[in-house]
């Protein structure tokens, strides 16, 4: 391959097809329309001479040749970016850039509003693509290039990241108004009682061991370590639907005190502070070594420490 004489934007989409499997999908990550995405593979196969991509009932299977050379395409595109990023001078109100976030459904509650307003009135022509990964594969998304920060509790990400704190939470219990049993003040006695609902995302099921953490296992180790043990009646992977569950039962659930924040009044809940000395949690915005000089990245993460950092 004469590199003097090849589109490097078909290195780009070759990256984007080996990461998704189908052209569809490439091309909105590239923001392409299905026929230049064909053409691109087209022109592909032609300069590799090797079909690169079969079909196969779940989209695109690559083949032995285009295996063997996407870690080094993936590489050398990541070094080349990261050049350019330096250098580059963004500018938010042309980008047309789609970013890539991981974040739970309680950070949709928590940031998204905010985010979004900042969004339309800086960087108008800006997407973001919301992504809910079990917490193991948050590496793997980072490294690959689908996401491009991640916000959260997220102490599993380490080497090979970098992280800004933004605010520091904690937590607070919610029942309905009209408990049987509680009544504006929760004790010690009646959290360990009471039957309790628990958000469980997934791949953050609770292990002694487990470098996975998420905010609700940080709780439940808190608890553990206190040698306090509570009754999880009901587990669900989504916290949207923890506050009508709440409302209509006599299930009590302890949530980060920044949801409450953003998601009142609910209707018929009391908010009641916890019984024992509540633990506190760092909540930050974390990036790949990758993506630290990107232009475009960097300014994404200004802007969440701008409407976020406290």
């Amino acid at each position: 391959m004469d590199l003097q004489k090849t589109d490097l934007n078909l290195l780009l989409a070759f990256d984007a097809l080996m990461q998704d499997g189908n052209l569809t999908r490439a091309g909105f990550r590239l923001g392409l329309s299905q026929p230049s995405m064909s053409h691109a593979l087209a022109r592909l196969r032609k300069l590799w001479d090797d079909p690169l991509f079969v079909r196969v009932p779940s989209g695109m299977e690559p083949t032995p040749f285009a295996r063997q050379i996407a870690v080094s395409v993936r590489e050398g595109l990541g070094l080349l970016q990261g050049a350019l990023g330096v250098a580059a001078v963004f500018d938010p109100k042309t980008c047309t850039r789609t970013f890539q976030i991981l974040m739970s459904d309680i950070g949709e509650l928590v940031y998204l509003p905010t985010l979004i307003t900042k969004l339309k009135a800086v960087a108008p022509d800006v997407n973001l693509r919301i992504l809910q990964l079990p917490r193991e594969s948050y590496q793997e998304a980072f490294a690959s290039g689908e996401a491009d920060l991640a916000i959260g509790y997220l102490p599993a990400l380490k080497a090979g990241f970098y992280q800004q704190r933004l605010f520091v939470d904690s937590y607070v219990c919610i029942a309905r108004e009209a408990h049987p049993r509680i009544e504006r003040v929760l004790t010690l006695a009646q959290f360990t009682q009471e039957s309790h609902i628990m958000v469980e995302p997934a791949g953050s099921r609770y292990r002694t061991a487990s470098l996975q953490s998420s905010t609700t296992t940080f709780i439940e180790r808190h608890l553990a370590d206190r040698g306090l043990r509570r009754r999880v009646a009901l587990r669900v992977p989504h916290f949207m639907v923890v506050p009508g569950i709440v409302q209509q039962t006599d299930l009590l659930a302890t949530v980060p005190s920044s949801v409450v924040a953003h998601i009142r009044p609910m209707p018929r809940v009391q908010l009641l502070p916890l019984p024992i000395d509540a633990p506190t949690f760092e909540v930050c915005q974390f990036w790949h070594e990758r993506n630290h000089h990107d232009a475009a990245n960097q300014w994404l993460r200004r802007t969440m420490a701008e409407l976020f950092k406290g």
